[in-house]
């Protein structure tokens, strides 16, 4: 194992771990979150927007984590921070099946959220990144992160019908098992750091100043400021789309449009991931960005369960390139050593716009209806768009000095 590790083509290793790892992170997190909203609110008798404050609770805490997993990766070996993240995330999962109000709700979920991040996207493009310096980066990034999507495939459904059968309370507890003992086993077993990466950490004060700079730039600005446009209204969207096909076409629907989607987005981003050894980044932004607004409107005027469905699987196309497309961008332009504490702080503030996505969507929708919901989703999406474009594009690419 030792010799094969330091072979380049162990990268392949590590990105396939870990779609392994963002599966299981991403199931029992990310796409599960519209599964939970919607069967606490049965189970706490709580209004859907009471409960949409614990998943804002979540990404909100997952977001600031994630700055001090960055300069945690600077200092520990990636896997203890995995093997930390997936075990705290387990406990809350189970302790979640022991909650009986709404105060219990958002502290679990805080803890959840945190634990989460020590084995998801700011870990996992992090040592892609470091793993993958080269072209083939924004391919090993579409194999990795299509765990994100294909969570939703395999676990949702199931977690729905688990719930549905046993009650949400009850089946909690398995979900952390399921955490735990999905995870830790594929870290130990095939995640290592490149063999390289004690000359990257030697290097760092070299970038100190380099860092600050990036921060400050108006390029960085632009993009982190649209992105938390672009999750709000992606999120938002993925959070209600179980309540609102449910409403048209019951529960089996439901679950069945969060596979659409979720299988149009895995399918998505390994096409997008070909498309970027070969075209730029930019303008296939804009692309998905156009994707995501009409989708979001099309589910929410949707008046038949089948249209809904149809529609999910054209929002899906954008889903997945738009969660990967941040971190490529950033790695493409900035190097290394800086790029995970770059990326851990735009992902924090995007995280705002996760966190705030659904909890404005359940809003708009209690005091009107999701066709407005979604139609307020599609405008905030035009709004990044133009955000974006005012960006423009960093003066030079930033090299590495390895």
């Amino acid at each position: 194992m030792r010799d094969w590790v330091k072979h380049r083509h162990y990268g392949w290793v590590i990105a396939i771990a870990m779609l392994l790892v963002q599966t299981v992170s991403s199931g029992l997190g990310f796409y599960n979150m519209s599964v939970y909203m919607s069967f606490f609110a049965r189970g706490l008798d709580a209004s859907l927007d009471a409960v949409s404050l614990s998943v804002s609770l979540f990404f909100i805490s997952g977001g600031v984590a994630g700055l001090f997993v960055a300069r945690l990766l600077e200092r520990w070996d990636i896997r203890t921070i995995m093997v930390i993240g997936a075990s705290v995330s387990g406990v809350a999962l189970l302790l979640i099946g022991r909650t009986s109000n709404l105060y219990e709700l958002y502290a679990l979920f805080t803890l959840f959220g945190i634990g989460n991040t020590g084995v998801s996207i700011v870990v996992a493009t992090s040592l892609i990144t470091q793993w993958f310096p080269d072209e083939r980066r924004s391919v090993a990034l579409s194999i990795s992160s299509t765990g994100l999507s294909l969570g939703g495939v395999l676990i949702t459904p199931y977690t729905a019908y688990l719930f549905d059968k046993s009650g949400i309370f009850e089946a909690m507890p398995l979900l952390g098992v399921i955490f735990v003992v999905g995870i830790v086993p594929i870290v130990i077993l095939f995640i290592r750091p490149p063999v390289n990466l004690q000359a990257v950490k030697e290097t760092k004060r070299n970038f100190e100043m380099e860092y600050l700079q990036a921060r400050k730039s108006r390029f960085f600005i632009f993009v982190t400021t649209a992105y938390v446009l672009i999750m709000a209204a992606q999120v938002g969207g993925i959070a209600h789309l179980y309540n609102r096909v449910d409403a048209l076409g019951g529960l089996g629907v439901a679950a069945g449009s969060i596979q659409a989607l979720t299988l149009a987005s895995i399918s998505g981003r390994l096409l997008g991931g070909w498309l970027l050894t070969r075209i730029t980044i930019r303008p296939f932004l804009f692309f998905n960005l156009l994707i995501q607004l009409l989708g979001l409107f099309l589910i929410g005027f949707s008046e038949m369960s089948e249209v809904a469905i149809i529609s999910s699987i054209f929002f899906g196309f954008s889903v997945g390139n738009l969660l990967m497309l941040q971190p490529l961008w950033l790695a493409e332009i900035y190097p290394s050593n800086i790029y995970p504490r770059l990326f851990a702080l735009s992902n924090a503030y995007s995280v705002i716009g996760v966190a705030f996505g659904p909890y404005l969507l359940g809003l708009v929708y209690v005091n009107s209806d999701y066709s407005v919901a979604y139609l307020v989703a599609s405008v905030v999406s035009l709004t990044a768009l133009v955000i974006i474009y005012s960006a423009g594009q960093p003066v030079s690419k930033v090299q590495s000095k390895l």
